[in-house]
């Protein structure tokens, strides 16, 4: 059950008794739950933002730490997915940056304790997407259903087929970019999708 009347699917406070993330109210969201690593998230983003578009990549270290004491502190909730991955990520000639930020958190993360299961490369993303940063919520949604959903591929089906995925992502704005990983994965056969970020944010 949600914390403090929370949503049911991301535990944000609701607001007039819906989750103010657009996605949580969707019935074909197709992700079942959105798990937080920390509960300040203007600290946090601080920390992304720095690593993120500062490039401070020393900063990964941090976050892969913070990743792990969250998996080992939520193990008796979190065992039951059989794969974690990360959001896919276009690293090519048209890429904002030639960098996969999300995959060193994760390494540095299964250093840290590879007993958790892994796995790169599960979901790609074949050609640039338009930025979500600094945009309204319409306008995130026709990016996603439209250029996100054409550019997402699961190379082997039967990597996904019948398990219980965790993706992880830098933070939770509206819920869009994780709808679509979780769709293509469902189409793929997976069993269930859920999603991991670091913080929750509006326009992230």
């Amino acid at each position: 059950m949600p914390l403090n009347g929370g949503c049911e699917v991301c535990r944000e406070p609701l607001v007039d008794g819906a989750c103010p993330n657009a996605v949580c109210r969707l019935v074909d969201r197709d992700f079942t739950q959105i798990f937080t690593v920390s509960e300040n998230p203007e600290q946090t983003w601080q920390v992304i933002y720095r690593y993120k578009y500062g490039e401070e990549k020393h900063l990964a270290d941090d976050l892969g730490r913070m990743l792990v004491e969250f998996l080992a502190g939520n193990r008796a909730e979190l065992r039951r997915f059989d794969l974690i991955t990360s959001v896919a990520l276009y690293i090519g000639p048209q890429a904002p940056r030639l960098w996969n930020y999300l995959d060193l958190i994760v390494d540095v993360a299964e250093r840290l304790d590879d007993s958790w299961p892994f796995e790169a490369d599960v979901i790609t993303k074949v050609q640039p997407t338009g930025r979500f940063l600094g945009i309204g919520v319409e306008e995130r949604r026709a990016i996603a259903e439209r250029d996100l959903r054409n550019a997402l591929r699961v190379p082997v089906p039967s990597r996904v087929e019948g398990k219980r995925i965790l993706v992880i992502d830098d933070a939770y704005s509206e819920g869009f970019t994780m709808r679509e990983m979780a769709r293509v994965l469902r189409r793929a056969g997976a069993a269930e999708v859920a999603g991991l970020v670091f913080a929750r944010r509006k326009g992230a």
